[in-house]
Order: structure tokens, then sequence, then C-alpha cells
């Protein structure tokens, strides 16, 4: 039996999956071994995956016809021998003492489950920012109990930074919706895993190199308008089967909460129809976001009025794509958590060559991000002749309102809100 199973799930990824096999067989932790389910791939994955596994005994391959990806994991479940299991995406790297790291302390403290932090990752310029959630920090490198599962949900979103025991999975029959293609089939299997395991810990280390600037990316699709919504009918469908009606609110709470980035994500010509769907099941679980003012106060405005909501959506993402449009250049007002969210949402969009720098107000610490230089605003606004600045902290707060001071003194006023960025451009 290896120590931990490493499942790969494989989709025409020629472009990064040497990178990834490479970061995962050069780990610490050697006795491991690697699932690898070719899911239909019509380029040269196949061949790259037969060619590692003659190199490597640890490398197990199973070519299959394409069945989307929950199919593919689930055959990758059933195919695994070790006593833990980790999942790895094909166009995502790890580091390579992550399986160490994390079935040491999976062993050590008999854990169901035992995850870490994670990297944003664009490798083609460059840059990378831990994904860490500071006010979770009492909650970091301890063992979480039931008393402790609301404070889980707070943790990234995500299956594939931890190591799951394969026992746990077995005896709660934890699975993947084996819905068409490859999107959002990781709820289902996040959420189950939170809900069953008993003892849990989240390492504040980050192990983990999650790729943003893969273009062909699921989570990018405009189109799978209900994917989302099928994941969480799954889930609910199968909690009643179990009879674990008591779980049954977290089900709905986030199956309200993912509507919102469905909207946002979805092609333009799309956001009305799905408001229908918004409407429905608002009208079934809005008990269930009674606690999220903001959120509910979303649904309420789009089953008052979606058409005046979407268009409003709409225009003001067009408003703001002809600003980006027309600008000479564009200045990133602010490095921190949310520069970062700016930055791979202007990235993302394809504005990355027009970003001239990102400015702060004192003295930066660093010289240089993503490529691009962090400079002093008053230096800053000389950098290209009236670039369009975006203040990128949170809307409203005393630090906003000071930016916004101190541009006004300066005589700029062609400056936007970075929360505009954010609710314009889905970003992932």
């Amino acid at each position: 039996m290896p120590k931990v199973s490493v499942i790969i799930p494989v989709h025409n990824v020629e472009k990064y999956l040497r990178q990834c096999l490479d970061s995962i067989l050069v780990q610490t932790l050697d006795d491991i071994e690697l699932i690898c389910v070719d899911d239909g791939s019509t380029d040269s994955s196949g061949i790259i995956l037969d060619q590692y596994a003659v190199r490597d005994e640890r490398i197990k391959v199973l070519h299959r016809s394409n069945a989307g990806y929950g199919a593919a994991m689930n055959t990758g479940l059933d195919m695994a021998q070790g006593e833990y299991i980790g999942i790895v995406e094909s166009d995502d790297c790890i580091k390579a003492e992550m399986y160490q790291t994390l079935y040491s302390a999976a062993v050590s403290d008999d854990l169901d489950l035992v995850k870490s932090d994670a990297v944003y990752w664009l490798e083609e310029v460059a840059y990378t920012r831990e994904i860490h959630y500071q006010w979770l920090d009492s909650y970091y490198d301890r063992v979480l109990y039931d008393e402790d599962r609301n404070i889980m949900f707070d943790f990234f979103m995500n299956i594939w930074t931890g190591v799951y025991k394969r026992d746990f999975l077995l005896q709660n029959n934890i699975r993947f919706h084996e819905s068409p293609g490859a999107a959002y089939q990781d709820n289902g299997f996040w959420i189950q895993s939170l809900l069953y395991c008993q003892k849990a810990k989240w390492l504040s280390q980050a192990f983990y190199m999650y790729r943003q600037d893969n273009p062909y990316a699921s989570v990018k699709s405009q189109s799978k308008m209900l994917a989302m919504t099928n994941e969480y009918e799954f889930l609910a469908q199968t909690l009643c089967e179990r009879k674990d009606y008591h779980y049954l609110p977290y089900c709905y709470y986030y199956k309200l909460f993912r509507h919102r980035g469905t909207l946002m994500r979805i092609a333009d010509e799309h956001k009305r129809e799905f408001c229908e769907q918004i409407k429905k099941d608002y009208a079934l679980y809005k008990s269930y976001i009674k606690g999220n003012s903001y959120l509910d106060k979303w649904f309420h405005e789009i089953v008052l009025s979606p058409d005046n909501v979407c268009s409003e959506i709409i225009r003001k993402k067009r408003q703001l794509a002809d600003r980006l449009e027309q600008a000479e250049g564009i200045i990133i007002y602010g490095a921190g958590r949310r520069g970062d969210i700016v930055f791979r949402g202007l990235y993302n969009a394809g504005y990355y060559e027009k970003i001239c720098c990102f400015a702060v107000s004192q003295a930066p610490l660093e010289k240089l991000m993503a490529g691009k230089r962090i400079m002093p605003i008053q230096e800053a606004r000389y950098i290209c002749s009236d670039p369009l600045i975006i203040i990128a902290v949170i809307r409203g707060s005393g630090m906003y309102r000071q930016m916004v001071d101190r541009l006004t003194e300066m005589g700029i006023s062609n400056y936007v809100d970075g929360s505009d960025i954010e609710e314009s451009f889905y970003i992932v």
C-alpha cells in the first residue's frame, strides 16, 4: 500500500502536463503512486503519459473515452490503493515537500483530511501570490472538529491542496458527480468531504501552484450556464438519499452563493435567461442566506427587476471595457490583496500589456510585481500621458478615501474603483 495515491485527471493539456508530472515525481515522499486518467485526450497528452509510465513504475495510466471530469476522478478513486488520496490538476504544479508534509500531519493526528494553502500562479509573467486568509490564523495548524465545521467552509475552496484518508472516503461513499464535461464537479466532493470529516487540519504553508494563465481552463468558460446548478442538485439528492437532511442548509446556501459568480461568468446573451433560475432558487431557499445581507439584497433586486439588473451589469462592463481600451496606460493603485485581484482580472481580460505599473502611497517594499514596476503614486502618474488609475483597495474604506483625496490633490480625475473590475470581470 503506497502512502499517498495522487490522482491526475487529464484532458488535452499537452502544454502543461510534463511540468505537472515532473513536480509530482520529485516529491520528497517517495512512497506514492500516480494515477493518470486520460479522459479522451485528442492531443499528445496520452502519449506523454505513456512515455512517463515507461520511465517510472509508480505511474499508472488509464486511457478512456471522454466521459467528463467527475467520471475520470471516480475512476481514479476506484484504482487508488494508497492510505491517503491526493489530487493534482494536470495544468498545475506542486512543491517538492507537499506530500511529505501533508502525510506526516495526517498520520500524526489520525486526520480524515489535511489541507494547506495554495499559490496563484501566472507562469508567463513569473507572478505568484500566496492565498492565505489572515482572519483564520487562529484556526490554522490545529485539529478541527465538528464544532469547527462552519469555519472549515471559510478556508479557500478547493479539493487539491490536501490529502484525504481513503478509508474515510470509502466509508462515507464520497464520490464525484459524473456529469458531462469538465465544469465544477469539484463542488460536490468539496462539500461532502467537509461535511463528513470528523478530524481535519489546515496547514499555514502553501505547496500548490494554482495556474491562472491556462486560457482553456474550464472555470473560464462563458457557457455551461447550469453546470453549477446541476452540481448542487446532485449534492442535495445525495444528502436526501442518505437521509442526512441536517446537512441540506449547507447545500442550499452554496447553491445560491454560486449563482452570483455564474451570472458574472456566463456570456451576456445568457444572463437574462439565467435570472429565471436565480428567481426560482431564491423563492425556494432564500431563508438560508438570511444572514448574508449583501447577497440577499442582490437576489432581491434580481427578483424585482431582472431586466434592469442584467442591463446594468452589461452596461457597466461595456463602459469599463471602453475606458480600458481607450486608456493610454493603466496604473493599479495598490499592490496588496485587492491589487492582486484587480491584476488577475485585467490579465485574464487581456490588458496585461496596458498595465504600466503598480502604485503605492508610501515607498514600495518591493521593486517588481508580475513583471511591472512598483512605484510611489507621485512618480507613477508620469509614467505615461493621462493613465487610467484603478484604486485597488476596499471600496469605501478609510484607505480608499485617503487614496481618492491624494489623487484629487494631484489633480487626477481619471480613475475607477477597483471593485468595478471585480464586479464586471469574472475573476477565478
